[in-house]
């Protein structure tokens, strides 16, 4: 049995990555999807599979667009009768020392992570509030929970996305809307394969620091999505699920 069969999902950055994956897991589980990434973006490109497996519509805007986060959820009611769950992927990482980093960067990688969180879940949880509830998964990282050179903006933004998703669990949870986020290590998306092949993201490193000794793959972040939308995850709010292989249980450097 399809345990997401008919659930109304909207997932953001879904033109690759962690929210492709996502994607794809809840287009097997027969779930109806409203697909969103930004304008320019692979999105038709990438998904053109899921189709066959059920309902699907691709939208392009950007998550700090408030308007067009509104006028999307909007279309997504009117499509589908409503919206279930969101899992919000779009994000962005920046590299590059603290000392030499541009206040344009830091607060564009914080607009993007934060408030697009913010942004995103807002717009839905205003129809959730009263349609009887729903799910809301953040994706968060490892770096929210710690420090680490070089990321100076991107682990600010983790951080508040781990401090905004209890927040608005604790809020929300009156309203049967659940708040939690996923945490993920090192997960092999374009992204990071793009810091790989800059030389900027040491692999061996991070496998030899990580106790199951390898990165993680996009799907099985998003298997842990489908975990905390689903009834299985009824009663979990407010909880921050690591898909890190051990990362941060870990306090031995190598």
């Amino acid at each position: 049995m399809k345990r997401h069969q008919d659930k109304r999902i909207l997932v953001t950055g879904a033109a690759g990555g962690i929210g492709l994956a996502t994607a794809r897991f809840f287009a097997r589980e027969g779930a109806r999807l409203y697909l969103v990434d930004l304008p320019g973006s692979p999105l038709e490109a990438s998904v053109p599979d899921l189709a066959q497996a059920g309902d699907v519509v691709l939208r392009h805007l950007s998550v700090t667009d408030e308007a067009a986060v509104k006028e999307a959820v909007d279309d997504m009611i009117g499509c589908y009768g409503g919206i279930d769950a969101v899992v919000n992927s779009a994000g962005v990482v920046v590299v590059e020392p603290a000392l030499e980093g541009s206040i344009e960067t830091f607060r564009r990688v914080l607009d993007i992570n934060l408030t697009g969180t913010w942004i995103v879940s807002q717009a839905a949880a205003r129809h959730m509030a009263v349609n009887g509830g729903g799910a809301i998964v953040n994706i968060s990282s490892v770096y929210g929970f710690q420090g680490a050179p070089n990321r100076t903006a991107y682990c600010a933004s983790k951080g508040a996305v781990v401090a905004l998703t209890d927040s608005l669990a604790v809020e929300w949870g009156p309203l049967n809307i659940r708040v939690n986020s996923v945490v993920p290590t090192g997960t092999r998306t374009p992204m990071v394969q793009g810091l790989i092949d800059r030389g900027i993201y040491n692999v061996d490193a991070v496998s030899r620091r990580t106790p199951l000794r390898r990165l993680a793959e996009p799907e099985e972040v998003a298997a842990a999505c489908g975990f905390l939308v689903g009834q299985e995850a009824g009663m979990v709010t407010g909880h921050h699920l690591r898909v890190d292989g051990g990362w941060l249980a870990n306090g031995y450097l190598m």
